[in-house]
């Protein structure tokens, strides 16, 4: 009997550890989880706008004018005219820039060499045409300082000789030079009531920059002793434009010619200067003698005498002939040391 209630104690208090046991396990597990975190949201701040501040200027006080040791108080600007008395005349003598050396004051010409007709193997004669209306021909026509007015000068002076004809035979004055380039024009003769009641002839005076071509005649030949091809100037001489008295253009004419050798001395002193082609320091003598010019043959030496425009009307054959002719020129001297 006593060990029966023992037993049932025993069962009991077992049974009571168990659930003990089971409880605290179960603790131990919820421990473990981690806690849920909840989404807390904060309020956004409101932002308020200062107020403006209200500034108040600074001022400055006024910087003290600087003593000069000069009282003017009344000093006024002059309401009268300006006056010439005061002002004394400078007589510096002017200079056409800052500097400009005559490098070819007295400068003269070298002369050419003395040829014997017994060297010379080939030879032929042309004319050829200078237009200063070319670009590469702007250095003949320098406004102010044409070659045309350099050579009237010359005429003028009694430095250069004026020929009428092309074999320099006869000499012309300054005067006939002169009158060969006027030419003729009608003016209206108008009376005190401003009606035109007749015509008349004048006499207009020469410009010499209306003179826009030259022509020049050449020998070409060559030299079996020197073993060279020599071109040499023998003559020159200016085309005008000729026109009746109603103003129609009636042909190119020649007033007058010049002898080459006896316009070197002027051409040498003649400085001339061409910025676009890079001439400097050259004289109008080393233009013709090294030939930086442009020019269309326009006569070729023949038993008629007749130039390219009389053989060929047309403008367009006359450059084709003029061409052929350089050609024939250049294979010469080509061919001239070929073997």
């Amino acid at each position: 009997m006593k060990k029966g209630i023992v037993l049932s104690l025993l069962l009991v208090v077992a049974i009571g550890f168990t659930f003990d046991s089971i409880a605290q396990t179960k603790k131990k597990h919820k421990s473990k989880k981690k806690p849920k975190t909840e989404k807390t949201t904060e309020a956004t701040p409101e932002v308020t706008t200062p107020a403006p501040v209200e500034t108040t200027p600074v001022v400055m006080d006024p910087v003290p004018a600087e003593d000069t040791g000069v009282s003017t108080p009344d000093l006024v600007a002059a309401n009268d005219s300006f006056n010439f008395d005061n002002i004394v005349l400078d007589s510096t003598a002017p200079i056409d820039g800052f500097y400009k050396a005559s490098t070819l004051k007295g400068a003269r010409p070298f002369p050419f060499a003395h040829e014997d007709k017994n060297n010379i193997k080939f030879y032929k004669r042309l004319w050829r045409e200078i237009s200063t209306t070319d670009s590469q021909n702007k250095i003949f026509a320098i406004p102010g300082e044409t070659m045309m007015q350099l050579i009237m000068d010359g005429i003028k002076k009694g430095k250069l000789i004026a020929y009428s004809d092309e074999a320099f035979k006869n000499k012309l004055t300054y005067s006939k030079v002169i009158a060969k380039f006027r030419d003729s024009s009608i003016v209206p003769i108008i009376d005190s009531t401003g009606e035109q009641t007749g015509t008349r002839t004048v006499l207009n005076e020469f410009n010499p920059d209306s003179v826009t071509k030259y022509e020049i005649k050449e020998e070409i030949y060559f030299d079996k002793v020197r073993g060279r091809v020599v071109t040499q100037i023998i003559g020159i001489a200016p085309i005008q434009r000729k026109k009746n008295s109603l103003g129609v253009v009636i042909g190119d004419v020649h007033p007058f010619y010049l002898y080459f050798d006896q316009c070197r001395k002027i051409f040498a002193s003649k400085e001339v200067v061409d910025p676009q082609r890079d001439i400097y320091n050259i004289s109008l003598d080393d233009v013709f003698i090294q030939r930086t010019f442009k020019s269309v043959i326009v006569k070729e030496s023949n038993p008629a005498d007749l130039r390219i425009k009389d053989k060929y009307p047309d403008e367009a054959r006359q450059l084709k002939e003029s061409a052929r002719i350089e050609r024939e020129i250049q294979r010469y001297k080509r061919n001239l040391w070929k073997y």
